[in-house]
Parts: C-alpha cells; structure tokens; sequence
C-alpha cells in the first residue's frame, strides 16, 4: 500500500491529491492539512507545530497532534508517525516556495529505510530516491531530461537508456554529478550503496 504525506510546500492540485490518495493512507504536516481541506480529503492525523495552519480551521473529527518541537521540522515529525516501513511513500507539496525547504526535505528524506520506495512529486518535476533495494527502472519520452543528483557519496552508479550512462560510478559532491542527461530508451538507474535521487519532469494526468 502507497503511504502518501502532504506537506506546505507548493500544494498539489486537486488531481494529482485525488490520484495518490486513492492509492493508500494520506497524512498530512501543518498546512498541508489546508490542502487535503480544500479538496476533500481527510488524512488519518494531522501533526505539526502549526505555526503555517490555525488549529481552528481543522474539522473537529480529524486526528490531530500538536507537537511545537523546534529541534524537528514539520516533516520529520510527521514520519515519525507513519505506519512502519511503508513500501511506497509518497511526499506531496514536499518541492517548491522555499529552497531551503526543498534542499532539507531532500536530505532528510534520503535516510529513510533503503527498501520504502520513495519519491517526492511536484506539479512540474518529480524526484524519485534509488537506492541499493529500489533501482529506478521507466519508460520515458525520449528526448526529455533526467538528471541524478547525488546530495551524499554514492558509489556503483549504472544506468542504461541515457545519452550518456554510467557504469559502477562513484557520485557525490565536490565529485561526479549527473545534471541534465538525455532519456534515449527504457531507463534503469542502479546504485550499489548510498541513495541518489533522479530528477524527472512531472507525467502529466488527466
């Protein structure tokens, strides 16, 4: 089952809220509960320190956790409340408003345990995680743009189907990184420790 978080960073449309919630469980983090709000959607719990959302606007019937810790973000209190090891996590409204937002989401996010497979899906880019136990493997448009971005090292980088592939490749800062490869077939990226996260242009949905 599909575990989806909604976070205040730049709000999903209806659509794209509907598609995964449909999929699993929805929880969200202080104003990503306006979100689910505005498009009908209830999340199991709602935490936060709520400093981006008035605790009165939430429905009486939510479950709600109140939890102001400043030595936490709003994200790492709410995984700190999902079910354990979900196999799919999906992080709405994670992307956009605030780089530094962004940029921390990311890193926080990389650690989480290497088999949850697990992505981050905006409306116009998409950032899906690979590690050892979840490669990436899609069909994509040809001619489009993938990027990798390794935020820590990474070693025994492949990929196929690129411009330009890699093989047992060593990726990390101040190293070799990855920004705009071409997509020339079906592509897989592989990593052998470490996580690495693809960047990928948002599929539209109907």
């Amino acid at each position: 089952m599909t575990t989806v978080l909604v976070l205040n960073g730049e709000p999903p449309p209806a659509s794209q809220l509907h598609q995964w919630s449909a999929r699993g469980k929805v929880y969200a983090a202080d104003g990503g509960a306006l979100c689910c709000l505005e498009h009908g959607i209830r999340p199991e719990t709602v935490i936060g320190d709520f400093d981006s959302l008035n605790l009165s606007l939430i429905p009486d019937e939510w479950t709600v956790i109140h939890r102001p810790d400043q030595n936490a973000t709003d994200f790492q209190k709410a995984l700190s409340i999902l079910p354990d090891e979900p196999r799919e996590l999906v992080v709405l409204g994670g992307l956009g408003v605030r780089l530094d937002h962004t940029l921390t989401n990311l890193l926080i996010a990389g650690p989480i345990l290497p088999q949850t497979r697990l992505q981050f899906a905006g409306t116009e880019e998409t950032l899906i995680r690979v590690t050892p136990d979840t490669p990436f493997e899609e069909r994509l448009p040809v001619g489009e743009t993938l990027s990798l971005l390794p935020l820590q090292s990474v070693t025994g980088v492949s990929t196929t189907g690129l411009k330009w592939n890699l093989s047992d490749q060593s990726m990390g800062p101040g190293g070799q990184l990855g920004q705009s490869n071409l997509i020339q077939g079906p592509v897989s990226v592989r990593v052998t420790s470490g996580w690495i996260w693809v960047w990928i242009r948002t599929p539209r949905t109907s």
